[in-house]
């Protein structure tokens, strides 16, 4: 399913005329001069990933909950609702994925390090508990039904879903994963800042550094498992210098009771990103997303590993 192609850009009243943000990969990011600076202009609406009308507020608290603390954008203005918008400074540095795609084995590793303490700091941003941030003031509303375990994930989605498809011995074998996703995620009962869309494109870097220089999109922002925004990291980009890198250093950040090794913090992120992979495989035929999570889960379930489909 491909996106669709950018609209007309917007007329934003109080706002000097916009222009295209380059690499923008939403269709609803522009810059403007606003007092002898550029800016970043998040238009809602106007493209194809809309979280709500929650979701400028939500960035707007994110952004002032991490100023100092991640390198997120400083906060110029926002306004509410599905159409609203987010005004921000530029940060430098350009889109992660891009660097990744060239980088040398010590790059990736400089890099992996810096997004680890990224991490690390954000797995020491306590919540209250666990849920979705419901405005700019990040209160939480509830967290979804049957998602206390992931045994209980697995058993809600797979009646009537694609899940079925798999059959039973590939069934049998995601629930023995399931309960041990259940174990090495019990190891951490914190709830802490989840990005929740974690990916490459979103984070933006110096490759000449070697540093994050910061986060964005911060729309499906929530309270989460601590090594949840490192799976959805590991899901795309495993067996990477850069991956190990992370891990290894965001591994000091964590309480001394969640250390671990390398392979079992990698088996704790995936457990971790494994309710995304059953949301998602369980839609399979919607989009080349649920196509790839139900063919994830597929070669999970047959190797009767967390990582199987990483190796």
């Amino acid at each position: 399913m491909k996106r669709p192609p950018p609209g007309p850009i917007p007329t934003v009243e109080g706002l000097p005329p916009l222009r295209r943000l380059p690499g923008g990969h939403t269709h609803e990011t522009y810059l403007t001069d606003l007092e002898g600076r550029e800016v970043v202009v998040r238009v809602y609406g106007s493209g194809t990933r809309r979280r709500g009308p929650e979701a400028p507020g939500v960035q707007a608290g994110v952004h002032r909950l991490g100023k100092g603390v991640l390198p997120v954008p400083e906060l110029i203005d926002w306004r509410p609702g599905t159409d609203g918008l987010l005004v921000t400074s530029r940060l430098p540095g350009v889109a992660l994925s891009d660097v990744l795609r060239t980088a040398d084995a010590d790059l990736q590793r400089r890099l992996g390090e810096s997004m680890g303490d990224v991490l690390g700091r954000m797995a020491n941003m306590a919540m209250v508990g666990p849920g979705c941030f419901m405005d700019e003031r990040l209160r939480l509303g509830p967290w979804e039904a049957h998602s206390e375990s992931l045994i209980t994930w697995l058993d809600h989605h797979t009646p009537g879903s694609a899940l079925v498809d798999l059959g039973p011995q590939i069934l049998a074998g995601l629930r023995t994963l399931a309960a041990e996703g259940d174990e090495l995620l019990s190891v951490s009962p914190r709830a802490v800042l989840v990005h929740g869309d974690l990916s490459p494109r979103n984070v933006l870097c110096d490759a000449d550094v070697g540093v994050i220089t910061g986060l964005i999109d911060w729309e499906f922002a929530r309270s989460g498992h601590p090594v949840e925004d490192a799976g959805k990291v590991l899901r795309r980009i495993a067996g990477t210098p850069f991956v190990d890198a992370m891990l290894t250093a965001m591994n000091p950040w964590l309480p001394s009771a969640e250390q671990a090794d390398l392979l079992t913090l990698k088996r704790r992120a995936r457990a971790a990103d494994f309710y995304w992979l059953i949301e998602v495989g369980s839609r399979r035929g919607q989009s080349p997303a649920t196509e790839r999570a139900w063919k994830q889960l597929r070669k999970m379930g047959r190797h009767m590993d967390l990582l199987g489909d990483l190796r």
